[in-house]
């Protein structure tokens, strides 16, 4: 893992990016603080809630029972926040990433850091003490639907603030109490408005998507890098990319990834192989219209995320006037976001593995390499393994394709009863861009054994080398295993920053 390169600071006043969020999920040990005006907002709300409490004024979790127990009145002591906590702590299945539950502990800091939570600035010392401290707790990605924001997957965080559950510590998997004693903190006991507070919002999904977001922006970079790279390999010609043709159609989106593709391509200065047709296949042709898209499809799921990173996602939310009940915790936003940003992904998968497909096979571009691009067809298969890892890779893609938000199951006895499913939207956009990372890679391998082939004098045509930057690859002059390539050059294609 690595640390930040330098504090990162939630709150109010603060607006963090997807990057950023990112950041802190890389990080063993965040480095992150409260801004100035955020202890002040937050003692401020605190103090609040304490006088709107004090005055008799109805609270949501505190003088009530919890979601269809409303209507039930109870008292809001720490038996009432360690029962919320109890109830909560179902889930299933393996463990979230310990990237993604820090990431949601920076947001759900982000969020109690605005100042309208009415959180007790020790809760709020403690969880921050908490998620700098290199305590990773284990949180189950199986069990939110995002309605009432992350209920389930947030009090196992909060579980392990008490001292409950477990959590990693060092590399060692212990219980929560333990892991707390070596990291020098003590459990803390929490009332129902502050076990409520860090429960009750949409922070371990906005945390999958923000990382998702910041991924597949790198992926999209690398996708219009490779296809002007392969633009400059086979000669294209550079119509397509013209700047004007990309800006008559209006679309920001296509516009920018024209010239994204056209500054690689012409990195050398314009080469055109007379050999080329007119007007190359639409995987070439209508690259600029489909990334573009992607891009622009990718661009709004950022500006939705980042909205609910900059927001305030709690319930009840205390303001000096009043103790205001609402639905701030509902994921629909960054559900129809999560969905779009999924999309975008699998129809950047889809054109990669178009431009694979063409580069593998003879018939499609009358023969100016072998086979599968192999360097002795029939004594050795060249890159078989590896396209039908890009395509099962594809077929993995467009079978997660779903739209999730629009799939609602009402729950919780029926006061759910619209739900987004935006935690499920979010992890699979996620878990999507791992996968465009594995397509982006066979391409990447395909293009450096073109140039090899070239350079060989095995493959017609003017050699041109990998993009500035882009992983190495051995080339194949016999067959051998490239998992170990694959995962290299996608975990480098995940992680690119330029």
């Amino acid at each position: 893992m690595n640390l930040l390169p330098r504090e990162i600071v939630v709150g109010y006043g603060e607006a963090p990016s997807c990057m950023r969020v990112e950041m802190v999920g890389n990080a063993d040990t965040p480095d992150v603080s409260f801004s100035s005006a955020a202890n002040e907002h937050i003692e401020a709300s605190y103090q609040n809630f304490l006088r709107h409490h004090d005055s008799g004024v109805p609270i949501y979790g505190t003088t009530t029972g919890f979601g269809p127990h409303v209507v039930s009145e109870t008292g809001g002591d720490a038996a009432q926040g360690a029962a919320l906590i109890a109830h909560l702590g179902a889930g299933y299945g393996a463990d979230a990433p310990a990237g993604i539950v820090r990431a949601a502990m920076m947001l759900r800091l982000n969020t109690v850091g605005q100042g309208y939570s009415g959180v007790s600035p020790d809760a709020a010392g403690a969880y921050l003490a908490l998620l700098r401290s290199g305590v990773a707790p284990c949180v189950p990605a199986t069990g939110s639907v995002g309605a009432s924001g992350d209920l389930v997957p947030l009090s196992h965080i909060a579980n392990v603030l008490m001292g409950g559950g477990e959590a990693v510590y060092g590399g060692e998997r212990l219980p929560a109490g333990e892991c707390l004693r070596r990291a020098g903190l003590s459990p803390v006991a929490l009332s129902g408005r502050d076990a409520l507070a860090l429960v009750n919002g949409t922070s371990f999904l906005t945390a999958y998507a923000a990382i998702a977001v910041a991924r597949g922006q790198r992926l999209l970079y690398v996708a219009e890098t490779l296809t002007g790279w392969m633009y400059r390999l086979l000669g294209c010609r550079a119509d397509a990319l013209n700047e004007d043709l990309n800006v008559l159609r209006g679309h920001g989106g296509q516009k920018q990834s024209a010239a994204a593709i056209r500054e690689e391509a012409e990195r050398f200065g314009k080469y055109e192989d007379t050999m080329r047709p007119l007007q190359e296949v639409y995987s070439l042709r209508c690259a600029p219209q489909v990334l573009g898209a992607c891009r622009r499809n990718t661009g709004f799921a950022c500006s939705t995320v980042e909205a609910e990173i900059d927001g305030v996602d709690d319930n009840p939310l205390i303001t000096e006037d009043a103790v205001i009940h609402g639905g701030n915790f509902h994921g629909q936003a960054v559900g129809f976001a999560a969905d779009t940003l999924n999309a975008a992904l699998t129809q950047t998968a889809v054109l990669a593995e178009r431009q694979i497909a063409l580069l593998c096979t003879p018939s499609r571009h009358n023969e100016f390499a072998p086979l599968l691009l192999a360097y002795e067809p029939g004594k050795g298969s060249g890159l078989a393994g590896a396209q039908l890892t890009a395509t099962a890779l594809l077929a993995e893609m467009r079978g997660a394709c779903q739209q999730f938000a629009t799939s609602s199951i009402p729950t919780n006895a029926d006061n759910q009863d619209i739900v987004p499913m935006a935690t499920l939207a979010a992890q699979s956009a996620y878990r999507q861009t791992d996968r465009l990372a594995g397509v982006l890679s066979v391409l990447h391998i395909a293009l450096c054994q073109l140039d090899f082939l070239r350079r060989e004098g095995v493959a017609t045509g003017k050699a041109s080398p990998a993009p500035e930057g882009f992983p190495s690859f051995e080339p194949l002059r016999a067959d051998r295993a490239l998992r170990d390539d694959l995962a290299r050059i996608a975990s480098a294609f995940l992680t690119k920053t330029s």
